[in-house]
């Protein structure tokens, strides 16, 4: 017998958690149905998560040690966000505080590599997540190289890695990952650079697929080899879904690219996409597929706002029915002004907001459309099939380690949705207020 517990969130009430009840046999419901296909199994599901950004770091450690536990609690704990899945930068990015760097300019055998003031500040925070999440699978990515190493003499606005110094420059992210590792911090996957399309005022770089291919083979690779980093993940593009799939068709024309790179990295800010994800699906089954950044606009209302929630909750739900296998969210923790940043114009949400001068945080619609996927769908999960009534109805189901099922909802629409969850010929029936959230989670017993 199954039973299935509901857990509800509208922009009134996060979280509402309903007793178990057990699924009844029902062979003849036609309509308003959501099918769930165990014996359907798709992709294996490596986790969600954020970014630790300075940004997040600064606002973090801004609070008090118990309210530090509590923010780790509700990002890391099985009762939280359950996050399994994070991504790091390398160097400055916008959500640094200001440029900097890990050696002195033009140094080239990295005999003064630093981690410098992350170590005041974001390793701790990615220490406090791995006590409580030891399991955390960490990726980092790349903003630019060093004003030095660019063509342009600037780490802002674009401008490509100058030849000379592409050994240096893959020493250098060998170097980094060596010291986290070094301070217990075992990040395992790698992204070749964040956006490389994008010419952005603040730190970027472009590479076209061939560029991004061919430093793989001729500098990243044999670097990361040299340095006993041969397991290090490798991602490519890193950015927006709009072109993911002709970014890894053209990356891939290098064989070596082909064998080395582990994964297709892409991001949301171009629009939906999602057909994209299936041609690169079906065209590299072997790579995984990983959504490494999304976000919002702080908005007018971003404490109490619930069209994030809905937003983050339905590009989970549609990137994991087109073949992703993770999504990491953008800024974890961020101040009442989305903050702080350089070389922006504006700041932008984060599912954790930070009030340091009252020492607390909040808990944004993001916070929520992030939990009711990553605390229900879990890492090593894989997803099964499913099928929806109407579109306006969000839904996407994995089977867990521990043989539950879980299954995340949204409704999308202006009016209530009555849901007829079926599996195996038994059925849940429940009613959706109109945009909402719920997730279930189904046991056999």
């Amino acid at each position: 017998m199954y039973q299935a517990s509901l857990t509800l969130s509208t922009k009134e009430e996060k979280l509402r958690q309903f007793p178990p009840r057990p699924l009844v046999a029902d062979e003849e419901t036609e309509n308003q149905v959501v099918n769930l296909y165990p014996e359907q199994k798709r992709q294996r599901i490596l986790g969600f998560g954020g970014a630790f950004t300075e940004a997040s770091a600064v606002n973090y450690m801004a609070l008090s040690p118990g309210r530090r536990q509590e923010l780790i609690e509700a990002y890391f704990g099985e009762e939280g966000a359950h996050y399994s899945l994070c991504r790091m930068h390398i160097g400055s990015c916008d959500f640094s505080t200001r440029e900097y760097a890990y050696t002195p300019p033009r140094e080239r055998d990295m005999g003064r590599f630093s981690l410098g003031h992350e170590e005041g500040c974001v390793l701790p925070f990615v220490r406090d997540a791995l006590r409580r999440a030891p399991g955390l699978w960490l990726f980092a990515s790349p903003w630019s190289p060093p004003f030095w190493m660019k063509t342009t003499g600037r780490a802002q606005r674009g401008g490509k890695l100058s030849p000379e110094w592409a050994d240096s420059w893959c020493d250098y992210v060998a170097a980094y990952l060596l010291a986290y590792r070094q301070r217990g911090v075992p990040i395992q996957g790698l992204t070749v650079q964040n956006e490389p399309k994008a010419t952005q005022t603040w730190e970027s770089c472009v590479y076209s697929a061939q560029e991004e291919s061919e430093l793989i083979q001729e500098h990243l690779a044999p670097a990361l080899d040299r340095a006993g980093l041969s397991d290090i993940r490798l991602m490519v593009w890193d950015h927006n879904r709009e072109r993911v799939y002709e970014r890894a068709r053209d990356s891939f024309r290098n064989d070596f690219a082909r064998r080395r790179v582990w994964g297709v990295a892409y991001h949301w800010y171009s629009g939906a996409h999602f057909q994209a994800l299936d041609l690169t699906h079906e065209a590299f089954p072997d790579k995984a597929l990983l959504q490494t950044e999304f976000c919002c606009g702080l908005g007018k209302d971003p404490l109490t706002g619930f069209d994030s929630a809905l937003r983050y909750a339905g590009d989970l739900i549609d990137n994991l029915n087109h073949w992703s296998n993770g999504c990491v969210d953008w800024n974890m923790v961020l101040n009442l002004e989305g903050g702080p940043y350089h070389d922006r114009d504006s700041g932008c949400l984060a599912p954790v907001l930070v009030d340091a001068a009252n020492d607390r945080f909040h808990l944004t619609g993001a916070y929520y459309g992030m939990v009711h996927v990553s605390r229900y769908l879990l890492p090593g999960s894989t997803r099964i099939g499913v099928s929806c009534y109407r579109d306006a109805l969000k839904a996407a189901a994995a089977l867990n380690p521990d043989g539950s099922l879980g299954c995340a909802l949204a409704n999308t629409a202006e009016t209530p949705l009555d849901v007829n969850l079926r599996l195996e010929g038994l059925r849940y029936a429940c009613t959706l207020p109109p945009r909402s959230l719920a997730s279930l989670r189904i046991t056999k017993g």
